[in-house]
């Protein structure tokens, strides 16, 4: 990193020894599995960037939006409004549970046998060696297991948590629950922030959080072209830096990538040899470091499309 971001950490209150431990593996397993790819296009150096940064100069812009008197919601799943947040002036960012960091606090109050994903987002909290987690207010949950459930009633002990109920099926009665945990939470939101979710602060955060969809759609839709013209690697990285980039910039920097990435389908200009198999991976976005089956599938040969 190219700042000296320990005050900050200190002044969360992170374990430096084992945050630094986990920052320590990082670099290697990027350089690796991404930097070591051959013809990338130009626009992914910002990513690179990003990643370089992890736990330091977007953290920082947290700080300062929080020294303005800002709130910080942390999210796990993306059932969670990230609109409402923004319309609330907070800032909405992805948590991960993507490394087994903290599994011995993990179990100090949860199960052994959980499950290793409700353990790692478990596991970092208790061990301070998020600066995201640590950083948040408030964490708001969703009912999508019953190992979920319990561990956010267990964390709420630790950090203000609010839980949305989400629906598990598709019927009227289950569209007018989720609709009335929507405008529950505009009311928690409202006041968690002290600021009041107006017609046009809605309406502006609608646009910019559906900008940035737009934007990833976008990418998934030149991703189908033969041959294809990012790696698989590369978009799902892009997918990771969605969930905690700042959103208006993200977008931008995402527009201007698939403008680069038009033009190589224009040239057929391709990041996979001819005849390459194209392979799906299906389900939800991996979180950081989780590269390894897209490293795998990608030097054999393959392409994840």
């Amino acid at each position: 990193m190219s700042n000296d971001y320990r005050p900050m950490w200190e002044s969360l209150g992170l374990d430096l020894a084992s945050h630094d431990q986990l920052l320590q593996a990082i670099p290697q397993s990027f350089g690796e599995v991404y930097l070591q790819q051959k013809n990338r296009p130009a626009e992914i150096e910002y990513y690179d960037f990003v990643v370089s940064e992890i736990h330091g100069l977007r953290v920082q812009e947290l700080q300062e939006h929080k020294a303005k008197g800002g709130k910080v919601v942390g999210a796990f799943c993306v059932f969670v409004p990230e609109e409402i947040v923004r319309a609330a002036g907070g800032i909405c960012v992805g948590l991960c549970s993507g490394a087994d960091a903290g599994s011995a606090q993990a179990e100090q109050v949860l199960p052994s046998s959980i499950c290793p994903l409700i353990k790692s987002f478990m596991g970092f909290k208790l061990a301070h060696v998020c600066p995201y987690f640590e950083s948040c207010d408030m964490v708001v949950g969703e009912t999508t297991c019953d190992g979920k459930k319990k561990a956010f009633e267990i964390l709420n002990d630790y950090i203000p948590v609010h839980m949305m109920e989400t629906p598990q099926m598709k019927r009227e009665k289950d569209r007018v629950l989720w609709r009335s945990e929507v405008r529950d939470f505009v009311t928690v939101m409202e006041q968690f922030t002290g600021q009041k979710i107006t017609y046009e602060s809605l309406q502006k955060a609608i646009q910019d959080t559906n900008a940035k969809r737009k934007a990833l759609a976008r990418l998934s839709e030149l991703r189908k072209n033969i041959p294809a013209p990012i790696s698989g690697r590369d978009s799902l990285l892009i997918e990771q830096i969605a969930m905690y980039d700042d959103v208006e910039r993200f977008t931008a920097q995402t527009n201007k990538l698939c403008d680069e990435l038009e033009e190589r389908v224009r040239k057929g200009e391709g990041v996979h040899e001819p005849g390459a198999l194209r392979i799906i991976v299906s389900g939800t976005p991996m979180a950081i470091p989780n590269w390894k089956i897209p490293y795998l599938i990608e030097t054999s040969g393959a392409e994840i499309v």
